[in-house]
This record gives structure tokens, C-alpha cells and sequence, in this order.
């Protein structure tokens, strides 16, 4: 399975990247499994998981866990603030 992941804002900057696509092994099949991944691979990527990160898929915002598909739009994105 391909997934685009989007990291935005601080998580852009926390993670070196603001995009990638990866090929995904086919026991990952949800968005927790996904972040459990990527962490195996970068310690910062567990600033993922943290409750306050929202997960959008398909340009909407999702619940996690998430199941995942083939070819997902992914983005991360951390708390908005401002005034």
C-alpha cells in the first residue's frame, strides 16, 4: 500500500520534512500502526502520536485510529492557535 503523508507546521520542522510517500508493508493497515512505524524509524515521529495531533485523510479530519488505504492522503497537523 502507497500513502502522501503531509507533516505541517512545527511538526514539519520537528520531523526534517514536509512530505513524503511511502510504500507500506501490508500489516499496516491503520493510522496507529502507521505512527508506530515511523517511529521505529525516526524517534521524533513519536510527536505523532500525541492526542493533540490531528490526523487528516482525503482532506477530511479523521478519528484515530484510522484505517488506512491505498493511496491515502495523509496530513498531520498540530493544534492551531492565534487570534
Amino acid at each position: 500500500m502507497q500513502v502522501h503523508i503531509r507533516y505541517l507546521a512545527a511538526l514539519r520542522d520537528r520531523l526534517g520534512a514536509g512530505e513524503t510517500t511511502l510504500d507500506l508493508p501490508g500489516e499496516i493497515t491503520d493510522s496507529e500502526a502507521l505512527i508506530a512505524h515511523l517511529t521505529s524509524a525516526d524517534v521524533a515521529a513519536a510527536a505523532l502520536a500525541a492526542p493533540e495531533i490531528r490526523l487528516i485523510r482525503n482532506d477530511r479530519i479523521v478519528t484515530r485510529p484510522s484505517p488506512l488505504d491505498d493511496g491515502d492522503r495523509l496530513a498531520f497537523c498540530p493544534p492551531f492557535t492565534g487570534g
